[in-house]
């Protein structure tokens, strides 16, 4: 029998200690509005989380860069012909298409961020499905994670995402710098990330464009644009909304800026 209720009843870290306290295998389904996400654990232990119903797919191996596509087809005829009891994680290992600590840092990385973002749901429904696992075509975390590390990290990026919020609350938001950043900046110990983010702030992209440029993840870069706005370098506004051609098009508003500037040097002429 399924394990449902809400989040705002049963707090996620709650479950999660349960889980962990309880050495529970299964599935847990979360869903609010349109999200939705999904956690498997092995002996209470988690082995894969994810967002989106496409991460449960084996493609997100070659979307994470750790197989080409040609090693994923080898890797699932080999899983086809092992038959039951395999997965597609010990056919990866078994036949050296990717090292064992690439393979688990990326895949690691990768649910653990699925799963952070989930401690900023205040509600949501969710389903525990006892003793089911994954598809074995899944891609799954090598060796399972503690849940511990996790609540850990999930609540302090709670407690820090509240105060990042107060200054960004959205990552639609455009970066933009305040007088001579590079007079401010100088003197200032800045880490790879944080010149990485520093080189893409153009007073155009957004938040989230800035995320996706620089390969970090959103909250990484809201953390850092919420240091670089407390040390006054930069401030945050809304992006402008692109203006209307003016009547006639550009051709007209071109000829009207002409106009205007042979009238004023006539004016200047006859002064």
């Amino acid at each position: 029998m399924a394990l449902e209720g809400n989040i705002r009843d049963f707090g996620l870290s709650d479950f999660l200690y349960l889980v962990d306290r309880g050495d529970k295998t299964g599935g847990l389904y979360l869903s609010r509005g349109q999200e939705t996400a999904l956690l498997f654990f092995e002996r209470g232990k988690l082995v894969m989380a994810v967002r989106r119903p496409e991460d449960q797919q084996p493609d997100l191996l070659v979307r994470l860069g750790l197989l080409t596509e040609s090693q994923l087809a080898r890797a699932r005829a080999s899983l086809a012909a092992r038959g039951n009891g395999a997965t597609l994680t010990e056919v990866i290992l078994a036949e050296n298409l990717a090292p064992r600590e690439q393979l688990q840092g990326a895949l690691q990385s990768f649910s653990e961020e699925a799963v952070y973002g989930l401690f900023g749901w205040p509600e949501g429904e969710f389903r525990f499905e006892h003793n089911q696992r994954p598809d074995p075509a899944a891609p799954t975390i090598p060796s399972p994670i503690s849940v511990d590390h996790l609540i850990m990290e999930g609540s302090r990026r709670i407690d820090e995402l509240g105060r990042i919020k107060d200054r960004i609350p959205s990552t639609d938001l455009v970066v933009r710098f305040l007088d001579q950043p590079g007079v401010r900046i100088k003197g200032i110990k800045l880490s790879t990330e944080e010149w990485r983010v520093i080189a893409r702030i153009n007073g155009r992209d957004t938040l989230a464009e800035i995320a996706q440029k620089t390969n970090l993840k959103e909250f990484d870069v809201c953390r850092i644009v919420y240091g670089f706005l407390t040390a006054g370098l930069v401030e945050v506004v809304k992006k402008p909304v692109p203006m209307p051609l003016a009547r006639g098009g550009p051709v007209e508003t071109s000829r009207v800026k002409r106009s205007l500037v042979n009238r004023i040097i006539s004016r200047i002429k006859g002064m």
